[in-house]
C-alpha cells in the first residue's frame, strides 16, 4: 500500500512539475524574437528518406521544446523522476519520449536503436547527456550513428541575453525573455564513413562547434 502512494504522488508530482514548465515555456516562447528557419533542414533529411539523430549540447536544450514544436521527434531521456517530467513535457509539444531504464546506459545506445529505428524517422538527443560531463561527446551516440545507419545532424542554440547556470555541470542556459534566439541546423554526418570512436569524437566535437558558430552568426544578423 505504501508503495502504491508513493508512486501516485510521484505521479502527482510529475504532471503539476510538467504542467506548470510547459505553460512557463509556451508564454516565454511567445515573446521571443527567434529565428528557427533552419529547422527545416531537419525536415528535408527526413523527406530525402534519412533516419536523422539531431543531437545538441544538454544545456542547450530548454528552448527547443518550444522552437521545434511540430517536429515528428522521438526525445530521449532516463527513467527517472526528472526524465518522467521532461517526457511530459515533450508530449506537450507533440514529441514521443523514449524513457531508458538507468541500466540502458550501462549497455550503451545501440539497444535504444532495438526501440525506436522502426518507428522514428527524427530521433533528438542531447549528445553529452544526460550527467555530463559538460561538452563531452557520449560515445554511445555517436556508435548509434556509425553501426545502424542513422545520420547525425548537429543542432546549435544561440541568444542574446540569458542566464547561464553555472553551478550545473551543463551549464544551462535560460534565455530571458524579449531576447533574440536563433537555432542552427548543420549538415549531415553520415559517421559510417569514419574509424574508430576516439576519431568519431573528434568529427562530431568539430561539427558542434561549427553550428553553434553557426547559431551566433544568424544571432548577429537579426535585427
Amino acid at each position: 500500500m505504501a508503495e502504491r502512494w508513493r508512486q501516485l504522488a510521484t505521479s502527482i508530482g510529475v504532471g503539476l512539475v510538467a504542467g506548470s514548465f510547459t505553460g512557463i515555456l509556451r508564454l516565454w516562447s511567445a515573446v521571443l524574437r527567434k529565428d528557427t528557419s533552419q529547422l527545416g533542414k531537419l525536415d528535408r533529411y527526413v523527406a530525402e528518406g534519412h533516419q536523422v539523430l539531431a543531437v545538441f549540447w544538454h544545456g542547450k536544450y530548454l528552448p527547443l521544446f518550444p522552437l521545434a514544436q511540430g517536429k515528428q521527434a522521438v526525445v530521449i531521456t532516463i527513467q527517472s523522476f526528472r526524465g518522467r517530467v521532461i517526457g511530459e513535457i515533450c508530449k506537450s509539444f507533440g514529441y514521443r519520449p523514449v524513457l531508458l531504464p538507468v541500466a540502458a546506459k550501462a549497455h550503451g545506445f545501440p539497444a535504444l536503436v532495438q526501440q525506436v529505428r522502426e518507428r522514428a524517422s527524427l530521433i533528438a538527443l542531447a549528445v553529452d547527456g544526460p550527467t555530463g560531463p559538460y561538452h563531452r561527446i557520449r560515445s554511445g551516440a555517436i556508435n548509434l550513428s556509425a553501426g545502424h545507419g542513422v545520420v547525425l545532424v548537429p543542432v546549435g542554440v544561440a541568444s542574446s541575453r540569458k542566464i547561464v547556470l553555472r553551478s550545473r555541470w551543463d551549464k544551462q542556459e535560460m534565455p530571458l525573455p524579449f531576447s533574440r534566439v536563433a537555432v542552427a541546423v548543420g549538415a549531415l554526418i553520415d559517421l559510417s564513413q569514419y574509424g574508430e570512436t576516439a576519431r568519431l569524437e573528434d568529427v562530431v566535437s568539430q561539427a558542434m562547434e561549427a553550428v553553434e558558430r553557426d547559431a551566433s552568426d544568424i544571432l548577429a544578423g537579426m535585427t
